[in-house]
């Protein structure tokens, strides 16, 4: 069911966050699954919306989200999976006006295993991008767009979207 502007409708209300049908997540696998929600929370601003009951020790699953519609699901890995044969994933989630202190947030944070945060660095595309990545190797990468447009590229963006549009005549 959606409301008049199309949007998911909400079911209410669980552990602080709106509840509703979600119209995309990720769902990563974890060696670690603790540490790993200990770190999206602490360096990401990532809450922790639901945990499953303990199968040997670990969570069956954590929903973790930080904004509407950035939800991300963690689950333990097999445990015969070793870590270099799980897949990686990047996922990008919009952080206008946020990038910066997101970064600096991350930063403070001790990484855990594969964690790592690069610098806030704009593109060629008019964003400022911060790219983070989790303890298990997935990327995740925050963009904003940059509110100091560099003229060139905008000019440069705007000639390859036209010469696009008049190829699909």
């Amino acid at each position: 069911m959606r409301d008049e502007r199309g949007e998911p409708i909400s079911f209410g209300e669980f552990g602080g966050f709106e509840v509703y049908p979600m119209p995309f997540f990720a769902t990563l696998e974890c060696e670690d699954i603790n540490s790993t929600v200990a770190w999206y929370r602490d360096a990401l601003g990532f809450g922790v919306m639901f945990t499953g009951p303990e199968i040997a020790g670990q969570p069956s699953l954590v929903h973790l989200r930080r904004h509407k519609y950035q939800d991300v699901l963690l689950r333990p890995s097999a445990p015969a999976q070793p870590a270099a044969a799980m897949p990686r994933l990047t996922l990008t989630f919009n952080a206008d006006g946020e990038v910066d202190e997101l970064a600096a947030r991350a930063r403070e944070v001790a990484p855990v295993r594969q964690s790592k945060v690069e610098a806030p660095a704009n593109t060629p595309w008019n964003t400022r991008d911060l790219r983070a990545t989790d303890p298990e190797g997935n990327a995740l990468i925050f963009t904003a767009r940059r509110t100091d447009i560099d003229p060139e590229a905008e000019a440069r963006m705007r000639e390859m979207f036209e010469r696009s549009l008049k190829g699909q005549k």
